[in-house]
């Protein structure tokens, strides 16, 4: 009689400016939302990678931490070398080092957006939701099924997603560094105001927690009225409550200059058939959202408003997206 074989397990892992998440998911079959052991563990109480990992396996069964044989974490910023820099934090590690202290046969690192990219095709309806109308006119989608992700959090996210017969290949890149395009003559003065305070006003300024926080800034220092608020959960919860008109304002203009960059990315990746919106934030605001001119501004783009007319938007709000990616990615034997 043969002896039943244990159940192996990946490590996944999400490691982003603020939170790092950690799961374990099972190494077979192609259920990649089947993810247990979900924790969350604040990066600031730990020095580097290799102790918030540690810190996460020690809480584990014994049993399960000697199934573990492949890790894959998501990390925000750059990974194609061996040295590693995480995006707003402090941590740089070699990817090599980190693979012979877990001792696991295999120790990838991949993008946050990445791993949120390769998510997005897996996710089930209940886990994102169609954010406005696409237009049933005969428009021509991508035969190519390119997708683009976008996400404000801690920073701002962009990946592309290109299907590959049954799979699915992520496109990083640093598109949440790129110029911001105002439109309003309230958001021309305040992309001047911000150049004051940064030589290179990116998208990311604008479009993130840090970026709600410097409209709201920005746009008291416009119009002569002194900050209520400093921290961007104030701002949203204000602008939600409708307590504070100003706050409402910033993130009102938020919702609407994150339109026209949903719309920029869809050209410039040619992702006309579909945007996912991730990240920490909008879930939060979703009401602002649909109430902003946020889908006017994604299709408004003159000659080329009928090669985005179609696309769909839809908003993530599985907690743990980035997990489902690091597993399919491990499953791809890249």
């Amino acid at each position: 009689m043969s002896q039943k074989k244990p159940p192996y397990w990946n490590l996944v892992a999400d490691v982003g400016g603020t939170n790092a998440r950690f799961g374990l998911a099972p190494q077979t079959g192609r259920n990649f939302n089947a993810i247990e052991d979900i924790q969350v563990l604040r990066c600031a109480d730990y020095k580097n990678i290799q102790s918030v990992v540690n810190a996460y396996l020690e809480r584990l069964p014994l049993t399960k931490r000697k199934e573990i044989q492949e890790a894959c974490v998501a990390v925000a910023g750059p990974t194609e070398g061996d040295r590693v820099e995480v995006t707003n934090l402090s941590w740089v590690f070699s990817k090599s080092v980190v693979a012979e202290q877990t001792g696991l046969s295999r120790f990838a690192v991949i993008n946050d957006f990445s791993a949120l990219a390769l998510a997005c095709p897996q996710l089930r309806s209940e886990d994102k939701i169609l954010i406005g109308d696409v237009r049933e006119d005969g428009g021509v989608m991508d035969s190519l099924g390119r997708l683009a992700v976008i996400g404000p959090g801690t920073g701002l996210g962009v990946c592309g997603v290109l299907a590959t017969g049954k799979s699915y290949l992520a496109l990083p890149c640093e598109g949440g560094h790129a110029t911001i395009s105002p439109v309003t003559d309230e958001e021309c003065s305040l992309y001047n105001f911000l150049k004051s305070d940064f030589p290179h006003v990116s998208a990311e300024h604008f479009l993130s927690g840090r970026g709600i926080e410097n409209i709201y800034r920005g746009l008291g220092a416009l119009r002569g009225i002194p900050p209520t608020f400093t921290q961007a959960e104030e701002i949203g919860a204000a602008a939600l409550n409708r307590t504070c008109e100003q706050a409402r304002d910033a993130v009102i203009m938020f919702c609407n200059l994150l339109g026209t960059f949903v719309g920029d990315v869809v050209l410039t990746l040619g992702a006309r058939n579909g945007v996912y919106l991730g990240g920490g934030i909008l879930p939060m605001l979703k009401p602002l959202l649909l109430e902003s001119d946020f889908e006017n501004r994604v299709r408004s783009k003159g000659v080329m408003s009928s090669y985005v007319a179609n696309t769909p938007i839809e908003l993530v709000v599985h907690p743990f997206p980035a997990l489902i990616g690091a597993s399919f990615f491990l499953s791809q034997k890249y």
